[in-house]
């Protein structure tokens, strides 16, 4: 998280060159977003320790290093200002009802099912996208986690794991709002979001 604020202030003035100005009430926002969230890490991290102090790395490999976030460069692929959107609060209940009829298995299935028509727009809904990839990554580790913890005799981190996709899901009707937000931008070709967020590779 640290990482992540660090990486935004430092381009938050080189958005707002390119822009006129324009981009400084999203770069605040997300700004602020992630150092509300910073009690919030510490909270997960000392809840993880348990875990993964007998070896099984939870929060560690679940996210991914801002260092991996693409380079800074002054002009991307320019988007079409308008286009199919993403619903937030509609994917929310869908996977919120999959994981309560079949758990993490069930979530993944339907978050990879949300996910594949994003991948025809990289740059667009770049925040939701990555919140969902985030989410996806999470489901598909989870049962591996819950599975090595019971032989290695410690108590399920599947209330820990649950919580953090609940907050994953939380975070998109922020997300949403925050895409909508940077659209304009991106259909000047002006990259914010879509080259500040690491990739989330598959698991």
């Amino acid at each position: 998280m640290h990482d992540a604020i660090a990486l935004n202030e430092a381009r938050a003035p080189l958005y707002a060159s390119l822009s006129d100005g324009a981009s400084r009430p999203i770069s605040r926002r997300l700004i602020m977003a992630e150092r509300v969230l910073l009690p919030v890490a510490r909270w997960f991290d000392r809840r993880a320790r348990r875990w993964e102090r007998a070896g099984i790395p939870m929060l560690e490999e679940i996210f991914v290093p801002m260092v991996t976030a693409p380079a800074f460069a002054e002009r991307g692929r320019e988007l079409r200002a308008a286009g199919p959107r993403v619903r937030a609060a509609r994917v929310r209940r869908v996977i919120v009802r999959h994981y309560r009829d079949t758990g993490f298995e069930g979530a993944a299935l339907a978050l990879r099912e949300a996910i594949h028509p994003m991948r025809a727009d990289p740059g667009a809904d770049c925040l939701v996208r990555h919140l969902l990839e985030s989410a996806h990554r999470l489901t598909v580790l989870a049962p591996g986690y819950i599975v090595t913890a019971g032989e290695r005799g410690l108590s399920s981190p599947r209330w820990l794991l649950a919580l953090l996709l609940h907050l994953h899901l939380w975070g998109l009707g922020f997300a949403e709002d925050l895409d909508a937000r940077a659209r304009p931008l991106q259909a000047r070709g002006i990259p914010i979001l879509a080259q500040d967020l690491p990739p989330i590779p598959a698991p």
